[in-house]
């Protein structure tokens, strides 16, 4: 997830959790007659309370606050859902005195490949991503129980090597996610 995403998921869930505790606790307050939640409580002019439905402007404020979290909604929505996926990564050529653009998702898609041919891997699915600002060759390994996970680790990380010397040195990660299946039960 990128960081402006956690921040902004962060920073609704604290708002919202801040404005819900405040209200239970002075509600708790309320409930076991604690003079300052009385006092608060008794200074209120009721009537006016009463009749606030009534105004002129509260329709359109509830129209407001309905578009509003609606606006909040969609923002969030859109901002979780957005598609993690790299741009090309700009390399410079010394022999040409020229950048190219690389796409990662073939990169990502060869070391995928490579690492399916192990011994005791079902499926292999690799993809570019960026993760933590980081452009990122994200593989992710389904494998039989019984895989040797040292020789696999090896293999791995041998092929995340060949990938960093293809892609000339940028910045760019390459992650492998390694799911087991279950052990047989021994009986």
């Amino acid at each position: 997830m990128k960081l402006r995403t956690v921040l902004v998921n962060r920073f609704f869930a604290f708002v919202v959790g801040c404005a819900l505790l405040g209200s239970g606790a002075f509600a708790l307050a309320w409930v076991w007659r604690v003079p300052f939640a009385r006092e608060r409580l008794a200074d209120l002019d009721r009537p006016l309370i009463m009749d606030l439905p009534d105004q002129p402007w509260w329709t359109p404020a509830l129209w407001t606050v309905l578009a509003a979290g609606c606006a909040i909604g969609i923002v969030l929505l859109v901002v979780n859902l957005s598609r993690r996926r790299t741009s090309t990564v700009e390399l410079y050529d010394e022999v040409t005195d020229a950048t190219l653009g690389v796409d990662l998702g073939p990169v990502a898609t060869g070391v995928a490949r490579e690492l399916e041919t192990f011994p005791g891997v079902r499926s292999v699915r690799g993809r570019a991503v960026v993760e933590r600002h980081l452009p990122t060759l994200s593989v992710t390994v389904h494998a039989e129980s019984g895989i040797d996970v040292p020789e696999f680790t090896a293999a791995a990380e041998d092929a995340a090597r060949r990938a960093a010397a293809a892609v000339g040195g940028a910045r760019v990660a390459t992650q492998v996610l390694l799911h087991l299946d279950p052990a047989a039960e021994v009986r």
